[in-house]
């Protein structure tokens, strides 16, 4: 285990949208673009925040906000920063946004070949609710997770 890292989360804006991207396509077979990230900063019910330390961006998180709902729509930790618990301190900002905006439960959906993510999710009590046949574009599967605030 990594030593810990100590950090802060803010709102993400677009000068960091190239941090992102990085961080991105070094984490995801099918990436986000930035016009992806870039609508995310201005969507209503998105909320966007990246995990920074001394002003170098570390991870990212964007979640949705839907009535007494919440989902993750994307989250990730620089390949170099994993197994710090930055991927957890992301989890548990994004249970502290859901619970103040109203949010009931909390979603997402992850690789089914991802068992470090599968891991981290089941760590912070996460369950298996459904499958997404063929979702992401390699035509692997997606694993609906969801856990209750």
């Amino acid at each position: 285990m990594a030593a810990k890292i100590d950090v802060r989360i803010r709102r993400a804006d677009e000068s960091d949208l190239p941090a992102i991207l990085a961080i991105e396509e070094k984490s995801f077979v099918t990436a986000w673009t930035e016009d992806y990230f870039r609508h995310e900063l201005y969507n209503p019910v998105s909320r966007f925040y990246v995990l920074e330390k001394e002003k170098k961006i570390l991870g990212y998180i964007v979640i949705w906000l839907f009535a007494d709902e919440s989902h993750i729509a994307n989250i990730a930790v620089h390949p170099e920063f994993r197994n710090a618990g930055l991927g957890g301190k992301l989890l548990n900002f994004s249970f502290e946004i859901a619970h103040r905006n109203g949010a009931k439960m909390i979603t997402l959906e992850v690789n089914e070949r991802n068992l470090a993510a599968r891991r981290l999710y089941e760590k912070f009590q996460f369950v298996l609710t459904g499958r997404r046949a063929h979702y992401y574009e390699n035509k692997d599967d997606a694993l609906i997770l969801t856990r209750p605030l």
